[in-house]
């Protein structure tokens, strides 16, 4: 999996999961009949705890939204996302990305890389029409989300159309409170404190992925508006295959970070819709199934 994600430039740190999937046409029309979403309802005695998958960039022809999804956001008195846009400090954000995103004194990304990984770096630079020179200073982790967001964006993703950041405009002008589980800040030390080895297993995994980046965030995107959980498990899990050390660190570790706040939204008051990454929902370690675990009836919608 690769990180797919400074979303904006006060960074929005997030994970899409972008391998290549062929979906066949005939499981999709089978599948049409019953209908699901990336959206999940945990129900107490006194409230209702949506869970809703999110794609952190669409284009804008991906709206409007099932009417399912709206009625849970109509439903909900409060939005939990990954952060609260409301707390960010663009500023402050954009100095940490410098501190934590590129190297100083003597240090440079070509004396950082093995040699065949900083070869495959060049050509793949060249083929986004740029020069590896202009990118000597930035760690690779940065760099592997500078590749991905000029290739995203040049075919038409947008992250001001990702889900997250639609509910949470639909927020403040609607007025419901807004929560965040994390700091952008937290978001951007999980990538800027990352062990050399690991961030250069972060550029191989985007590079390799190049080729079928456009390929693959299409196949994301229909299994997402399918709420085909199995799916996007399987995509998930191909792509982290060679990479457990990166998969703890950025899914299983904030899994577990996140699932007591969530228990604890469970038996209040209100009613609460839940924002994050579709990749923090599917598969064993993922939320849906661990709450399960614990013997919650969770009802996909």
């Amino acid at each position: 999996m690769s990180i797919r994600a400074f979303r904006r430039t006060s960074a929005v740190l997030a994970t899409i999961f972008l391998s290549l999937l062929c979906i066949n046409a005939s499981a999709q029309q089978s599948k049409a009949v019953e209908r699901k979403h990336s959206l999940w309802k945990i129900s107490s005695t006194s409230n209702t705890v949506y869970i809703l998958g999110s794609v952190h960039l669409l284009k804008e022809g991906d709206y409007p939204l099932d009417k399912s999804i709206e009625k849970a956001f109509e439903n909900s008195s409060r939005l939990f996302f990954e952060i609260n846009l409301d707390m960010v400090d663009e500023q402050k954000l954009q100095q940490l990305t410098i501190a934590k995103g590129t190297y100083s004194g003597e240090q440079t990304l070509k004396n950082s890389l093995s040699n065949q990984t900083y070869e495959l770096a060049k050509r793949r630079l060249a083929d986004l029409g740029l020069k590896i020179e202009q990118f000597e200073r930035f760690k690779p982790w940065l760099l592997a989300i500078t590749m991905d967001m000029l290739e995203l964006q040049k075919s038409g993703f947008d992250p001001s159309q990702g889900v997250d950041k639609y509910f949470y405009n639909k927020a403040k002008k609607n007025g419901k409170k807004i929560d965040g589980f994390e700091t952008a800040e937290h978001q951007l030390n999980l990538l800027g404190d990352l062990p050399a080895d690991m961030e250069e297993t972060v550029l191989l995994q985007t590079m390799k992925e190049h080729d079928d980046i456009q390929k693959e965030i299409v196949a994301i995107i229909e299994a997402w508006k399918s709420g085909d959980a199995d799916v996007l498990d399987t995509i998930l899990l191909k792509s982290f295959k060679d990479y457990p050390g990166v998969h703890k660190r950025l899914i299983v570790d904030r899994n577990k970070n996140w699932l007591p706040k969530i228990e604890s939204l469970l038996g209040q008051k209100e009613n609460v819709m839940i924002i994050v990454g579709a990749a923090h929902l599917v598969g064993k370690d993922g939320v849906i199934a661990v709450l399960k675990q614990r013997g919650y009836q969770v009802e996909q919608l």
